[in-house]
């Protein structure tokens, strides 16, 4: 349980800080670009873009790190440098102050948390992959997609707290601020945290505590054995020797990616739009509260899933993520568009995150087991990162581009992608046996 938590905290906190983004990109828009101009929403989420086009560097960098050094302590310095960033965001100087340079530091911001965020999902995928039990490993990992959509949960915590305090026009003015303010604080919390759970462990793993009662968290600050044993974690090994699982990996985080920031970022801002238009400002906060209800409901639908596919492998809720996708994408992002009843749009949402679970709970461990542990987060980082800044990141900018043609080719492009993760799915092996329980598949050894 300590491993869990000290793999989930900082992971809550890395997501809720690049959620802060995602969330407040409509309001802070008119503050670092031309507010005249019409363009300025495709700008700032073109940004957010950018930070998906890094994350393969993070990936790099902080996968080895991790599979050198320790996973907790990879997660930690990947948290430091994300909350730094939103700092730097809640203090910056307007287009107004200063002009173009404004935008220069938004950028500067988003490829700092891009590398940062890259860094952060590899280390806590396998940290928590790795520290579960036998026969519960699901179970355990779906905390880290438990952690991600808590990130998102926080942020529209932000936004519905602002919005019952000022209209849309004082959250673009100085809101917007005060969120990426919590943010950077949040950081802070999560690495007193992890130090704390660190001592902790430590403690307890000493042989007046009992050895065996945190040995997943102790082992989480290590390095695997295999890596400090002439076995390298270096980007040359994995293309040579591990580029079949490679491929895999980024296959199969196509569809779900761009899935995934279509269902969490782009349809709350559709659905938020729509009630606004329907009711102003009243309405917009309905649909910030409804949005917060589903994500709620998402977060605990997870370990639901990672423990369904201890007992009947990850194959099954991958092909039923697919499949099901492919069938419904275009249906979730159209009457997103055009429910605004209350009711539905919640039904809605908890009908497309039951598909989203199938994905999202199982998708870390999935990956992890199909590399051994001396390379496992540079392979489970680099593949997922390449992929997510291909297709995850662009799904919001992509729709926005698209947005006047009646977002057709946009539906056309997810259901594709989707069609491409359902095929990655199903030459998957089934069962629910793992590679991970094997001799030397975990890096505790």
């Amino acid at each position: 349980m300590r491993a869990i938590l000290a793999g989930s905290v900082p992971n809550l906190v890395q997501w809720f800080n690049l959620y802060l983004y995602a969330t407040f990109a409509p309001y802070f828009r008119t503050e670092f670009f031309d507010r005249n101009s019409p363009d300025s929403l495709i700008y700032v989420y073109g940004l957010f873009a950018l930070t998906f086009v890094v994350r393969p560097l993070g990936s790099w960098l902080f996968g080895r790190f991790a599979d050198t050094r320790g996973r907790q302590r990879a997660l930690v310095t990947a948290v430091t440098l994300m909350a730094a960033g939103s700092v730097a965001l809640a203090l910056a100087p307007t287009e107004r102050a200063i002009g173009a340079w404004a935008a220069v530091i938004l950028v500067a911001v988003s490829i700092l948390q891009g590398i940062a965020t890259g860094g952060e999902y590899a280390a806590a995928t396998v940290l928590l992959s790795e520290s579960g039990t036998r026969g519960h490993r699901g179970f355990f990992a779906s905390f880290q997609g438990a952690t991600i959509v808590g990130g998102l949960v926080l942020a529209q915590v932000c936004l519905l707290v602002l919005l019952l305090f000022g209209d849309r026009a004082e959250i673009s003015a100085w809101g917007w601020r005060v969120a990426f303010v919590a943010g950077g604080v949040a950081g802070v919390v999560s690495l007193w945290w992890a130090r704390g759970t660190k001592r902790a462990s430590s403690a307890a793993s000493s042989p007046s505590a009992g050895v065996s009662s945190a040995a997943g968290a102790a082992s989480a600050s290590t390095p695997p054995k295999s890596a400090t044993s002439g076995e390298a974690s270096t980007m040359k090994a994995l293309l040579r020797d591990h580029w079949r699982p490679l491929v895999w990996v980024m296959l199969l985080t196509a569809g779900g990616s761009a899935a995934f920031y279509t269902a969490t970022v782009t349809v709350p801002y559709i659905i938020r739009e729509t009630f606004f238009g329907a009711d102003g400002t009243a309405g917009e906060l309905t649909a910030t509260g409804l949005v917060l209800a589903a994500f709620v409901v998402l977060i605990l639908m997870q370990p639901l899933g990672g423990a369904l596919s201890d007992r009947i492998g990850r194959k099954p809720l991958l092909i039923t993520f697919g499949a099901v996708g492919l069938l419904g994408a275009g249906v979730l992002v159209t009457a997103a568009a055009q429910v605004t009843s209350a009711p539905a749009v919640l039904g809605i949402l908890v009908l497309a995150f039951a598909v989203l679970t199938c994905y999202l709970s199982v998708n870390g461990i999935a990956k992890a087991e199909v590399f051994p542990a001396h390379i496992r987060a540079l392979g489970v980082g680099f593949g997922y990162a390449v992929a997510n800044s291909l297709f995850g990141g662009t799904a919001p900018l992509l729709y926005h581009a698209t947005a006047g043609d009646g977002s057709v080719w946009f539906i056309v492009y997810l259901t594709v992608l989707l069609g491409v993760t359902l095929a990655a799915a199903l030459v998957m092996r089934g069962g629910a046996s793992t590679a991970l329980d094997g001799p030397g598949g975990s890096a505790k050894g």
